[in-house]
C-alpha cells in the first residue's frame, strides 16, 4: 500500500471540492447572503489548506522513478473510501459556519444525505423554506455532485492510473473501463449527466418553473436526491407537467448510463436496442409500471377522503389522481430519489409495504439510483434456483445466465456477499436503534432509507418527517449507513480491515 500516494490523491480532491464551494459563495454573493458567503468561503479555506497541505507534503509520490504509477486497486479504493468520509466532513462546514446549523451532527447528517444522495433530512418544513439561498443551492449541488462522483470528476481531470479509481467509484455491477480507455469512460458519463441535467433545467424553465427552482431540482432528480428547496417538495408546483418532467428524469436516471453512452457513441438505435436487449431494463421498467398500477387501483377503492369536508387526504375517487400519484410515488421510491406529491404513510397498508419493497429492490446497477440494484435481486434469485437444481440434480450443470451470457462463479459469489452484508447491517442496525427505544416500524425504514440511500422511510421518519427527533449516536450511525449504502459496502468496509493497509 502506498499511503504516501493515497495522502496526495485525497489532497488532489479535497483541492478540487474547494474550487466546487466557491460556486455557492457566487450564488449567495448574487442575493446578498453575506453570511452565506463568508460560510462557503471559509469551508473552501479549509479545504484549500487541507488539500494544499497533502498535496505538499505527499509531492512526487505517485510516480516511480522509471515513470509509471506507483498506485493501483487498494490505493483506489482507499482513496474513495476516504474522499467519501472527507467530503461529508467538509461539506457540513457551509451549514456551520454561515449559522445555518449549530449542531456538528446535525450539519454532517445533511451533508452526507446530500453527497450520498440519499435525501434524509434533520430540517423541519419551516427551516427548510427559511434557508438562504446560497445554502439552499450547495444543499441541492452536493447531491448533484455526489451522483456523479466527486472522485469520477476527479478521473476526469487526472487520468493517469485511474482505472482503480473507476472501477472503485462507478456503482454497478458491469464496469465499463474495460471497454474504453478510463479517461474516455468517465468523460462520456459526466457529459452525459451535464447533458441530461440541462435538459431538464429547460424543460421545468418551459414548464413555468423559476430558474432557481428549476436548477435545484434538476441537481436532485438526476442524482436521485430529492433534496428540494421547498419543504413541500415537488407537491409546491402544484402542475402535472412538472410532476411528468421529474418523473421521466428520474425514471431516466435509474437506468444503466452505459445506454446513454452508446446513444451518443453509437446513436439512438443501439441504445434502444441495448435496453430492450437488457434483461434488468425489462424487470425495471415493469416493477415500476406494475406497482404503478396495483397502487393505483388500491388507492381508487381506498378512496382516501371521498369527498368528506375538512379531510386532509386527497380524493382518491378519481381514478387519474389515483393514478398520478401512484406514478409519482413508485417512480421516486424504486429510484431512491424521494421527492414527495403525496404523504404515502397514509395511505393503505398494501402501498405502503409495496413500496419500501420497491425501495428495497432500487433501480438499475449503473445508475444514480440506490437499492440492492435490480441486477443483484435477478443474481441472487436465480443463484437460489440453481442450488434448488443442483440438490435435485447434482451431477448436472447448472449456471446463472444475464442476457443470455454466463456469470462466473466469482461475480455470483460477489452479490451473494453483498447481499449478505446488506442483511447483517440492516438488521444489527434495526436493532441498534430499537435500543434506543425507536418503534420497530421507525428504526426499520430509518435503517433502509439511509443503507439504501433512500430518503424517506415510514412513521417518524415518514415522507412529511424528518430526522431531527434521533439521538446525535443515531444520526452519525446512520451517516455511516449513507455512505456504506452510496460505496456499496466494500471499499468503505475495506477500511476497517487491518491486513488491507499492510505492505
Amino acid at each position: 500500500m502506498n499511503l504516501r500516494a493515497v495522502g496526495w490523491l485525497l489532497g488532489c480532491v479535497l483541492l478540487l471540492l474547494t474550487g466546487f464551494l466557491v460556486v455557492p459563495a457566487f450564488v449567495a454573493l448574487y442575493y446578498g447572503e453575506m453570511d452565506s458567503v463568508r460560510g462557503c468561503v471559509m469551508s473552501a479555506f479549509v479545504s484549500a489548506l487541507i488539500g494544499a497541505s497533502l498535496v505538499w507534503f505527499y509531492r512526487g509520490s505517485t510516480v516511480t522513478e522509471e515513470g509509471r504509477t506507483d498506485y493501483f486497486r487498494r490505493e483506489g479504493l482507499a482513496v474513495v473510501g476516504l474522499t467519501w468520509l472527507s467530503v461529508a466532513v467538509i461539506g457540513a462546514l457551509p451549514y456551520l459556519f454561515s449559522g445555518v446549523m449549530h449542531s456538528p451532527v446535525d450539519a454532517l447528517f445533511e451533508s452526507a444525505s446530500g453527497f450520498t444522495t440519499t435525501g434524509s433530512t434533520i430540517l423541519l418544513a419551516a427551516e427548510i423554506d427559511a434557508l438562504p439561498r446560497g445554502i439552499m443551492f450547495w444543499r441541492c449541488f452536493t447531491q448533484w455532485l455526489g451522483g456523479i462522483g466527486i472522485v469520477m470528476v476527479f478521473v476526469v481531470l487526472f487520468p493517469t492510473g485511474g482505472r482503480s479509481l473507476f472501477r472503485s467509484e462507478v456503482p454497478g455491477i458491469s464496469r465499463e473501463a474495460g471497454l474504453h480507455r478510463v479517461r474516455d469512460s468517465a468523460l462520456a458519463l459526466v457529459r452525459v449527466y451535464v447533458l441530461l441535467t440541462g435538459v431538464q433545467i429547460a424543460l421545468l424553465w418551459l414548464a413555468g418553473v423559476t430558474w432557481f427552482d428549476a436548477i435545484t431540482h434538476a441537481f436532485t432528480t438526476l442524482a436521485t436526491g430529492g433534496f428540494s428547496n421547498h419543504s413541500e417538495s415537488v407537491a409546491y408546483f402544484g402542475s402535472w407537467v412538472v410532476e411528468l418532467i421529474i418523473v421521466v428524469f428520474m425514471f431516466g436516471a435509474g437506468l444503466n448510463f452505459a445506454i446513454y453512452d452508446s446513444v451518443l457513441r453509437s446513436g439512438l438505435r443501439r441504445g434502444w436496442r441495448l435496453a430492450i436487449g437488457s434483461q434488468e431494463v425489462r424487470v425495471y421498467s415493469g416493477m415500476v409500471f406494475g406497482a404503478t398500477l396495483v397502487i393505483a387501483i388500491a388507492l381508487w377503492f381506498w378512496g382516501g377522503s371521498n369527498g368528506a369536508e375538512g379531510s386532509t387526504l386527497p380524493d382518491y375517487r378519481s381514478f387519474w389522481l389515483s393514478m398520478r400519484d401512484s406514478l409519482f410515488t413508485v417512480v421516486t421510491m424504486q429510484t431512491s430519489t424521494g421527492f414527495g406529491t403525496a404523504d404515502f404513510d397514509r395511505w393503505p397498508e398494501i402501498c405502503r409495504v409495496l413500496l419500501m419493497v420497491l425501495a428495497l429492490v432500487g433501480a438499475c446497477a449503473g445508475s444514480t439510483g440506490g437499492g440492492i440494484k435490480v441486477v443483484r435481486i435477478m443474481i441472487v434469485g436465480k443463484a437460489a434456483l440453481q442450488g434448488i437444481r443442483r440438490f435435485a440434480r447434482p451431477r448436472a450443470i447448472h449456471s446463472v445466465r444475464i442476457d443470455g451470457h454466463t456469470l462466473d462463479q466469482r461475480v455470483v459469489a460477489s452479490v451473494t456477499g453483498y447481499f449478505g452484508m446488506w442483511m447483517v447491517a440492516a438488521i444489527g442496525g434495526t436493532l441498534c436503534l430499537c435500543a434506543f427505544n425507536i418503534d420497530l416500524v421507525t428504526a426499520a425504514t430509518s435503517v433502509l432509507a439511509t443503507l439504501n440511500n433512500i430518503g424517506p422511510g415510514l412513521h417518524l421518519v415518514g415522507p412529511t418527517q424528518n430526522f431531527a427527533s434521533m439521538p446525535d449516536l443515531v444520526k452519525l450511525l446512520l451517516t455511516l449507513f449513507m455512505i456504506i449504502g452510496r460505496l456499496e459496502f466494500y471499499a468503505l468496509v475495506i477500511l476497517f480491515v487491518p491486513g488491507f493497509w499492510r505492505q
